[in-house]
C-alpha cells in the first residue's frame, strides 16, 4: 500500500512539472491560429458553393455562364494571393502582427458579405470581391497565425504547423454543411448540370451575408487568444557590457543565423520550393474547384456530394498535421515525396472512378483531400528551417507568386482541357505536374539550414587535404543589415548543440 502511494505521489509530481513546462500561452496561439484558418481555410467550400452561385447567376442576368467561366473567381483569388503574399511580411511589420490579423480577418470578412451585392452584377464583379477582397484579406492574415505558433514551439514547427494550418483544411467540413444545409435542405437535384428551383437559388444572395457574419465572429474571437512569445535572452549572442547591446538585438531570431529575402532569391533551394508549390497547387485549386462538377456526371444526390465534400475537409486537416509530423520525424524531403508519389497515383486514376461509382469515388476524392495539404503544412516550416526564423515568413510569402502563374493555367486549361479532351485529359494533365514535383524534391537537401548558404562556396580542406575550420555564418545587425566585424562569444544551445567559442565573424560577402 505504502509503496501504491509512493507510486502515484512520483506519478502526479512527475504529471504536474510536464505541466509547468508546457508553454500555456502557446497553447492558446495555435487553437487562436486554428480558429483563424478555419474560417480562412473555407474557401475550400468554393467546389461546393460554385454549383450554387453558378447557377443562380444563370437565372439572374448571366444565362451563360458555365462552370469553366465561373472558375476564374478561384483564379483571382489564387492570383492576388500570389501578389499580396510576397508583400504580406512588409505589411505586417508595418502594421504589428496582432493588427495586422484583425485587419486581414475584418476585409476576408467583408468580401464574402459584400458578394451580396454584386451577384446580380456581373462574374467580374463576383471575382473581384469573392475573389481579390477575400483572398486580399487572407494573405495578411495567414502568415501571422503560422509563425506565431513556431516561435512557441522552435522544437517542433512541424506540429505547430500541422495543428495551425489544419485549421485551414478543416474549414470546408464546417461551412460545407452550413451552406447546404441553408440552400439545399431537400436534396434537390440539378436539372442536368445546373440548378433552377426558383426557392433554393433565392437563399443564394443571403447566405453570404450570414457567412461574413460567422467568419467575423469567430476571427474576433480568435485573435484574442493570439499572442507573441518573449525573446529568450539566453540565446542572444553575449558581448561585452561596455558595448552597445541594442546591435546584438536579434527580433524574432534570438541569435539563430538567418538569410535575407534578398539571399534567398539567389538560391536554388528557393526556386525548388516554388516549383513544388506551383504543381501542388495547380492539383489542389483543380481537384477542389472541380470535384462537385465531376460527381455530378454520375452521381445525381446533392446532399451525397456535399457531404463528400464536408469530410474531405477532415482527411485535409488530418492530412496537415499527418505530414508535419512526418517531416519532424524524418525531413521535408521525404515527406514531399510521399506525398507526390501518392498524389500521382489517385490523381491520374480519378477518371477511372465515374464507372466504378461513388464508392471509388468518394474514397478516390478523400485520398487527394488527406494527401496534398503535406505541401501546406511543410513548406513554411522547412522555409524558416532553410533561411531562419527573423525572414521565414516573409520568404515564404514569396512562393506564393507561384499561385499567380498557376491560377491563369487553372482559368485557361481548364476550359480547353475539358471543352476538347474532357474529364480524363484534365486529370492525366495535372497527374504530369506531380511528376514533376517529385523530380524537383528529390534533389532538395535533406537537412537544409542558413549555415549551409554561408559554407557552400569555402573549401573544406587545405593544400595537404587536412580539414579546415569552416567559417562563422554571418550575424546580421537588425539596425543596419551589416555583417558585425567583431569576436563575439557566443554561447548558446540550438537544435541540441552546445556551441561556446570565440570567433571572428567575416566581412559581409
Amino acid at each position: 500500500m505504502i509503496l501504491l502511494k509512493k507510486s502515484l505521489s512520483g506519478l502526479m509530481i512527475q504529471t504536474m512539472e510536464k505541466t509547468r513546462k508546457i508553454p500555456w500561452r502557446g497553447v492558446l496561439a495555435l487553437i487562436g491560429g486554428f480558429l483563424i484558418q478555419l474560417t480562412l481555410g473555407s474557401f475550400y467550400s468554393f467546389g461546393n458553393m460554385m454549383t450554387y452561385l453558378t447557377s443562380y447567376m444563370r437565372q439572374n442576368g448571366s444565362p451563360d455562364l458555365t462552370y469553366g467561366d465561373f472558375i476564374v473567381v478561384q483564379s483571382v483569388w489564387g492570383i492576388t494571393q500570389g501578389v499580396v503574399m510576397p508583400l504580406s511580411g512588409f505589411i505586417i511589420r508595418f502594421l504589428g502582427v496582432r493588427p495586422a490579423m484583425f485587419i486581414g480577418c475584418a476585409i476576408f470578412s467583408a468580401g464574402t458579405a459584400a458578394t451580396y451585392f454584386t451577384l446580380n452584377q456581373s462574374l467580374w464583379q463576383v471575382a473581384f470581391t469573392y475573389g481579390f477582397v477575400s483572398a486580399f484579406g487572407q494573405g495578411i492574415a495567414l502568415i501571422p497565425t503560422m509563425t506565431i505558433g513556431m516561435r512557441w514551439f522552435p522544437e517542433r514547427k512541424g506540429m505547430a504547423m500541422g495543428v495551425v494550418v489544419g485549421g485551414f483544411g478543416g474549414g470546408a467540413f464546417i461551412f460545407n454543411q452550413i451552406q447546404t444545409a441553408i440552400l439545399n435542405p431537400g436534396n434537390i437535384t440539378p436539372e442536368g448540370t445546373y440548378f433552377t428551383d426558383p426557392e433554393l437559388l433565392s437563399r443564394v444572395p443571403e447566405l453570404m451575408l450570414i457567412l461574413g457574419s460567422v467568419y467575423m465572429g469567430v476571427q474576433l474571437f480568435a485573435c484574442l487568444l493570439v499572442t507573441e512569445p518573449e525573446p529568450d535572452r539566453e540565446l542572444v549572442p553575449k558581448m561585452d557590457d561596455s558595448e552597445d547591446r541594442t546591435d546584438m538585438l536579434m527580433d524574432q531570431t534570438d541569435g539563430e543565423v538567418y538569410i535575407t529575402p534578398k539571399e534567398a532569391l539567389k538560391t536554388r533551394e528557393f526556386y525548388k520550393l516554388w516549383t513544388t508549390r506551383f504543381c501542388a497547387v495547380l492539383i489542389t485549386q483543380s481537384v477542389s474547384g472541380f470535384y462537385k462538377a465531376f460527381g455530378q456526371t454520375f452521381i445525381h444526390d446533392d446532399h451525397f456530394l456535399s457531404f463528400v465534400g464536408a469530410v474531405s475537409s477532415i482527411f485535409n486537416c488530418t492530412g496537415r498535421l499527418f505530414y508535419g509530423l512526418l517531416m519532424d520525424r524524418s525531413s521535408y524531403r521525404t515527406a514531399m515525396m510521399l506525398e507526390l508519389t501518392v498524389l500521382t497515383v489517385l490523381v491520374s486514376t480519378l477518371p477511372v472512378t465515374s464507372y466504378a461509382g461513388r464508392v471509388m469515388f468518394t474514397a478516390w476524392i478523400w485520398g487527394v483531400y488527406f494527401t496534398f495539404p503535406g505541401t501546406f503544412s511543410t513548406q513554411p516550416a522547412v522555409t524558416t528551417q532553410t533561411f531562419g526564423h527573423k525572414y521565414g515568413g516573409t520568404i515564404y510569402g514569396f512562393l506564393f507568386t507561384s499561385d499567380i502563374v498557376n491560377n491563369f493555367l487553372v482559368g485557361a486549361l481548364s476550359h480547353s482541357l475539358l471543352k476538347y479532351g474532357g474529364w480524363e485529359a484534365m486529370f492525366l494533365t495535372l497527374s504530369v505536374f506531380s511528376v514533376v514535383a517529385f523530380l524537383v524534391t528529390l534533389s532538395y537537401p535533406r537537412n537544409p539550414s542558413p549555415e549551409l548558404f554561408s559554407t557552400k562556396n569555402t573549401k573544406s580542406t587545405d593544400v595537404e587535404g587536412k580539414p579546415m575550420p569552416r567559417k562563422s555564418p554571418i550575424i546580421k545587425n537588425i539596425s543596419t543589415e551589416s555583417s558585425l566585424p567583431k569576436v563575439l562569444e557566443a554561447e548558446h544551445e540550438s537544435n541540441g548543440l552546445l556551441t561556446s567559442n570565440l570567433t571572428t565573424l567575416p566581412e559581409e560577402r
